[in-house]
């Protein structure tokens, strides 16, 4: 529930500011594409790294292992 409350918190505080850059981008429009065109660019180097698996597989992966091979 306090994640929920905490949720509803964020989004109430940042609508303003996504009033505001939709507002931007509406009236400059190259502004907004310049701006969207960079966050590409130098978001392309960003790499993206699995989670580590769940505990449960690991100690089933490992019980895996105990048993002989045929």
């Amino acid at each position: 529930m306090i994640s929920f409350l905490v949720g509803v918190a964020l989004v109430a505080v940042l609508s303003p500011l996504a009033v505001w850059a939709l507002r931007f981008a509406r009236r400059r429009r190259g502004g907004a594409v310049l701006l969207t065109g960079l966050l590409l660019i130098f978001g392309m180097d960003t790499s993206i790294t699995q989670p580590p698996p769940a505990q449960v597989e690991l100690v089933q992966h490992q019980a895996g292992d105990d048993e002989p091979k045929v």
